[in-house]
């Protein structure tokens, strides 16, 4: 028995736990519970998302204060050095931003949870952004269900938006780098 058929059996509070745990430990994302309980009860689009974004809320909480604690010895296990280092540096430059993008993208809820915990982001921000970004997600990808019929593939947006993000923020770099490369010659 695959873990998502052990929570459909639960339905909603299957729902729950699961967005409680996703978002705190390496599991897959909330879709492939909230998919097949959109389709077979698609009146209750709005309230799974809402069930999802608390439950996110709750795990995500979770997260932060495991790592709070710990610091990067709770994300050792489920990550590079390199890759903490990486993230660390994102959520200490973008904060928020990090957050919200990270919540809306496929990128995994408990990675933001931990580097949230440990970069020491205040934690009411990371709650809102995190489980608002969440929710939105669940609301896209519910009601597009219901009226389209189909399922979005929202990991295939969520790359495509990662990467312009990832442009825009590349363009702004060069764009300092030029600007400070030309500071430096009029100074010399």
């Amino acid at each position: 028995m695959a873990i998502q058929d052990f929570f459909m059996l639960w339905r909603d509070i299957g729902l729950f736990l699961y967005a409680i745990l996703k978002a705190f430990l390496p599991l897959p994302s909330l879709e492939v519970l909230l998919v097949p309980l959109v389709m077979a009860k698609p009146q209750r689009w709005l309230w799974y998302s809402m069930i999802g974004a608390i439950g996110t809320l709750l795990g995500g909480a979770i997260g932060y204060w495991i790592a709070k604690r710990l610091g990067r010895k709770a994300f050792e296990r489920l990550a590079s050095s390199e890759d903490i280092t990486k993230g660390e540096k994102l959520m200490e430059r973008y904060g928020v931003w990090a957050v919200i993008i990270g919540g809306i993208t496929p990128i995994p809820d408990f990675l933001l949870a931990y580097l949230a915990g440990f970069t020491n982001m205040r934690f009411v921000r990371f709650a809102l952004c995190d489980s608002g970004a969440r929710f939105v997600r669940s609301l896209l990808v519910s009601y597009c269900l219901i009226k389209l019929g189909e399922v979005i593939d929202f990991d295939h947006f969520g790359t495509w938006f990662s990467f312009i993000i990832l442009l825009w923020l590349l363009v702004r770099w060069l764009r300092s780098r030029y600007t400070c490369a030309k500071a430096a010659q009029s100074r010399g």
